[in-house]
C-alpha cells in the first residue's frame, strides 16, 4: 500500500530520545521513591519532623541537628522487578548510602550542639526492563514521524538521516518544487525492549544546629552526580520488516541547596513539626547516543548523535510533624510539593550555521512544552517506629506521589520547534503515573553498634507509546489530498495507536550497618 502521507512544515519533539520533556522528568523526579538508610527506607522517608538519621539531610537538613552523638553508617542491598523480558528478571546489587555524622559540644546552653555531616545517597536507581509490544498499527508506522522529523533536520546526527541513508524513506517533489520525504510502506505490529541502569546520587554536606532543644537548624549543599544509560531495540513488521538499536548514556552534575527547621512549640511535650525547602538542582548533562538499524549496536560504525544541556529543575517545599509516645511509640508525616511544570531546559553554548556561538541559551519551546504536559507534584509520607525492646524496633511506612503529567494530555497535541529535535534518535515516549511505596522494616542496637533491614515495595504504571500519530491529524490537511498531493491511504487520517500498559513494579531490601559513639 502506497503511502504518500505529506507532513507539516513544523518540527515535533521526538520523546524519550530527543532530549526533552519527558526523559528530562525521569532523569530528575527524585520525589517519587524512598532511598536512603533503612531506617529512613522502613519508615517510608518520614522522619522531617522526627530527624536523627543521616538519610534526612536531603529532605529536612535540620533532622541532623538532633543528633547528640557521633554517627557512621553505610547501606548496601539489592533490588528486582519482574519483567516480561524473563531474562532481564534478575536482581542487582545496590550501594545506597555512605555517611558520618560529627558532634560538636559547644558548653553552651543556648546552642549546646553543632553538627557536621557528610552524606552520600542514591536518588533514583534507574534499573528498569520492560517489553512492549502493539499488534495493532493498523498500517502506521514509526516511519511516518521520522519523516515529519525531516523537516527540522536530516542530518548524520538524528534518526531522520539515518533512515533517509537506509531507503527507508521515498522523496519526492511538491507543486511549488520543494522537496519532501515520506514513508512508503505500512505496517502492522511493533516490538519494543528496554533495558536501562545507572542512577542519580547525591554527596550533601551539612552544618546544623540545637537551639535549646526547641528549635533545629540545618543546611545542606548538593552535589549531584548523574550516570543513565539506555540499551532499546524497537521491531516493526509490515511491508518493510525492520529493527532500530539505540545505545544511549547521560553523565553530568548538579547542585542545589536545601534549608530547614524543626520547631518543638511545647516545652514538656515531644510534638514538633518541620518545614523545608530546596533550591532547584542546576544539571549540567552531556547526551551520547549511538542507533543503527539492526539487533546489535556497534560504535565504531554506529551513527552518534552527542549533545550538552542544561536542565534547571523545580523549587520544592516540605512539611512536616511528628511526635513520640514515652520510648514506645515514635510516628511522622510528610508532604512534598514540586513544580514539575517549571523544568527548564537550555544549553551552554550553540554554535550557529554562520560560524557564530552563544552561551547559555534558553530551550524556549521546550519550555513550553513542559508547562503544558506537566503539572506540580504531591508527595506523602507516613511512618511509624515501635520499640518492641529496649533493643528491637519495628517500622511501617508509606508513600503516595502523583503523576508529573496532566491527564488525557497526550504528546501528540504538541509541535515543538527545539533545537533538540538536531539530536532525536527514536519516537517512544512514557507517561508515568502515581507511585504507591510500601515498605517495612526492623531495627537492633547493642550499646554504640546497630543494624538496621528494610523492604520495600514501589508500585508504578505507564502509558507507553512507541511512536506519537500527531501526523495523521486531519488539520493538516483534507482527509484526500495533504499539501496538494494526493494520498492513497485516506483511512489514515485521524488514526491512533493505543498505548500499552507498562508495570514498572520493583522491590528492593537493603541493610545498614552503623555505630554511634
Amino acid at each position: 500500500m502506497k503511502r504518500y502521507i505529506i507532513l507539516p512544515l513544523l518540527a515535533v519533539a521526538f520523546a524519550a530520545h530527543a532530549q526533552d520533556t519527558y526523559i528530562n522528568e525521569r532523569l530528575t523526579n527524585n520525589s517519587s521513591d524512598v532511598i536512603g538508610t533503612s531506617r529512613y527506607v522502613g519508615m517510608g522517608g518520614a522522619l522531617g519532623a522526627l530527624g536523627a538519621d543521616m538519610s534526612v539531610i536531603s529532605w529536612n537538613p535540620a533532622g541532623i541537628g538532633l543528633y547528640r552523638k557521633h554517627d557512621i553508617a553505610l547501606t548496601f542491598g539489592g533490588l528486582w522487578g519482574k519483567s516480561s523480558i524473563k531474562q532481564e528478571n534478575r536482581g542487582k546489587a545496590t550501594f545506597d548510602q555512605a555517611g558520618f555524622v560529627f558532634n560538636i559540644k559547644t558548653g553552651s546552653e543556648t546552642c549546646p550542639y553543632v553538627n557536621l555531616s557528610f552524606n552520600y545517597q542514591k536518588k533514583i536507581n534507574f534499573n528498569h526492563n520492560f517489553y512492549a509490544a502493539n499488534d495493532n498499527l493498523g498500517g502506521l508506522s514509526q516511519m511516518d514521524q521520522v519523516a515529519e522529523l525531516t523537516y527540522w533536520d536530516s542530518g548524520t546526527e538524528n534518526l531522520a538521516g539515518l533512515a533517509i541513508d537506509n531507503d527507508y524513506l521515498n522523496s519526492a517533489t511538491d507543486s511549488e518544487g520543494n522537496k519532501y520525504f515520506y514513508n512508503y510502506y505500512a505496517s502492522y505490529s511493533n516490538n519494543y525492549t528496554h533495558h536501562s541502569e545507572g542512577s542519580a546520587h547525591a554527596f550533601d554536606f551539612n552544618i546544623s544546629t540545637n537551639i535549646n532543644d526547641r528549635a533545629f537548624l540545618g543546611l545542606t549543599v548538593g552535589v549531584d552526580n548523574m550516570r543513565f544509560r539506555e540499551l532499546t531495540c524497537y521491531e516493526e513488521f509490515g511491508d518493510a520488516d525492520y529493527a532500530l538499536s539505540r545505545n544511549c548514556r547521560i553523565t553530568g552534575t548538579g547542585v542545589n541547596v536545601k534549608l530547614g527547621t524543626i520547631i518543638r512549640p511545647f516545652e514538656n511535650n515531644p510534638f514538633r513539626f518541620g518545614f523545608a525547602v530546596e533550591t532547584p538542582t542546576w544539571y549540567r548533562l552531556r547526551n551520547t547516543t549511538w542507533f543503527d538499524f539492526g539487533y546489535d549496536i556497534n560504535e565504531n560504525s554506529a551513527l552518534r548523535s552527542y549533545m550538552k544541556f542544561n536542565v534547571r529543575t523545580p523549587w520544592k517545599v516540605r512539611a512536616s510533624i511528628g511526635s513520640t509516645v514515652g520510648s514506645l511509640l515514635a510516628w511522622d508525616v510528610d508532604y512534598e510539593y514540586a513544580a514539575y511544570a517549571g523544568t527548564k531546559m537550555g544549553y551552554p553554548e550553540l554554535e550557529y550555521a554562520d560560524g557564530s556561538s552563544s552561551g547559555n541559551v534558553k530551550d524556549v519551546a521546550m519550555d513550553e512544552f513542559t508547562r503544558d504536559i506537566l503539572r506540580g507534584t504531591h508527595t506523602l509520607r507516613i511512618g511509624t517506629e515501635v520499640n518492641a525492646t529496649k533493643n528491637l524496633a519495628f517500622r511501617l511506612g508509606y508513600n503516595l506521589s502523583t503523576s508529573a503529567y496532566e491527564k488525557n494530555i497526550g504528546f501528540d497535541q504538541y509541535n515543538i520547534d527545539s533545537r533538540a529535535m538536531k539530536y532525536a534518535t527514536g519516537t517512544n515516549y512514557m507517561r508515568l503515573g502515581n507511585t504507591n511505596i510500601l515498605t517495612l522494616g526492623a531495627g537492633y542496637h547493642a550499646k554504640k553498634f546497630y543494624i538496621d533491614l528494610a523492604y520495600k515495595v514501589r508500585n508504578q504504571k505507564a502509558d507507553f507509546f512507541a511512536f506519537d500519530t500527531r501526523f495523521t491529524d486531519e488539520v493538516y490537511g483534507d482527509p484526500v489530498f495533504l499539501n496538494n498531493v494526493e494520498t492513497s491511504a485516506p483511512e489514515l487520517i485521524n488514526a491512533t495507536i493505543d498505548p500499552v500498559d507498562v508495570n514498572l513494579t520493583r522491590h528492593a531490601i537493603t541493610c545498614t550497618l552503623g555505630f554511634k559513639f
